[in-house]
């Protein structure tokens, strides 16, 4: 469940934890930071216990579950016995089934069944010495019963506890994700003039969360510094990258995958001068830029 964008949660939290001086003294981030590191204690928690393995308990269950089919089914073989030897069809009816039988019966089915002979048994005990059951034989069986209903109980108490769990783990997650995507990346960001080092320390490690660089919309809106109106046509590059798209008609451009980080635009329109724009992207949500431009003069000959 999410182990990427955990251990991003967690070097996170350690890179703030570590830079807790540089930011303590401004309550609305702190606040934000100890949000987050509660918020990450109890995902942790709540992952381990999601992850729960229960294989184990399968297993458990199915051993004595195999110990009380073949134990059953010598009970109830010398219960039939018994039965034909006193003319009980009754008993004949309700004890009379096979090895096979026993196994594909429901889990419900046959626990239902062991108790049905267990009653019938201790109701004849004295009778049934000669057919090969006995006090200890029928409390055997009982205790392989009973047994195997607490590991089925067990088994599906610990798979709701999972599920449970997993439902909590990931209504948490998105509130972790709203708290670090809508305000403490932007406290963090807020810093960057002061404490680059830091800044970047943090972001290097929320960028991991989603296991590889993260992108962002970015759409700019082009208007003629002078009059006010769209600028058609031209192309947006991104300086140093192969990156770029037109402008449209009606003035505007669109990068649907800009990559996270600083860079820089470069505007070029061939009736304008160009324009360079710097871009810094770190939160997930669309960027819109409106920008002017200034009008290359015309030559007068």
């Amino acid at each position: 469940m999410s182990n990427l964008k955990l251990d991003s949660f967690v070097q996170t939290n350690t890179a703030l934890t570590e830079n807790a001086s540089i930011y303590e003294t401004n309550v609305s981030t702190k606040a934000q930071a100890d949000q987050f590191a509660l918020y990450l204690d109890q995902l942790l928690n709540l992952k381990e216990e999601a992850d729960q393995p229960i294989k184990w308990l399968i297993g458990e269950k199915n051993v004595v579950k195999k110990s009380l089919i073949e134990k059953l089914y010598l009970l109830s073989n010398g219960l039939v016995c018994y039965a034909n030897s006193v003319s009980n069809s009754e008993i004949l009816e309700k004890a009379s089934t096979g090895i096979h039988a026993l196994k594909i019966l429901s889990e419900l089915d046959l626990i239902d069944f062991y108790k049905q002979i267990i009653g019938i048994a201790n109701e004849h005990v004295a009778d049934l010495t000669p057919f090969g059951v006995s006090e200890e034989s029928i409390a055997a069986v009982e205790t392989d019963g009973k047994a195997f209903e607490q590991k089925r109980t067990d088994l599906i108490l610990l798979k709701e506890d999972k599920a449970t769990a997993r439902i909590e783990f990931n209504l948490l997650l998105k509130k972790t994700n709203k708290l670090l995507n809508h305000k403490l990346d932007y406290s963090i960001e807020i810093l960057r003039a002061t404490h680059p080092d830091f800044v970047n320390y943090y972001f290097a490690a929320r960028q991991k969360s989603k296991g590889a660089q993260r992108h962002f919309d970015v759409l700019g809106y082009l208007k003629d510094k002078d009059s006010g109106e769209p600028i058609s046509l031209g192309k947006v590059s991104v300086e140093g990258m192969d990156l770029a798209t037109h402008i449209t008609a009606n003035g505007t451009f669109r990068f649907r995958h800009f990559p996270e980080g600083e860079h820089r635009l470069v505007i070029e329109n061939i009736n304008y001068k160009t324009l360079y724009v710097s871009i810094r992207r770190y939160a997930s949500e669309r960027s819109k830029l409106h920008l002017e431009m200034e009008a290359i003069p015309l030559e007068v000959i």
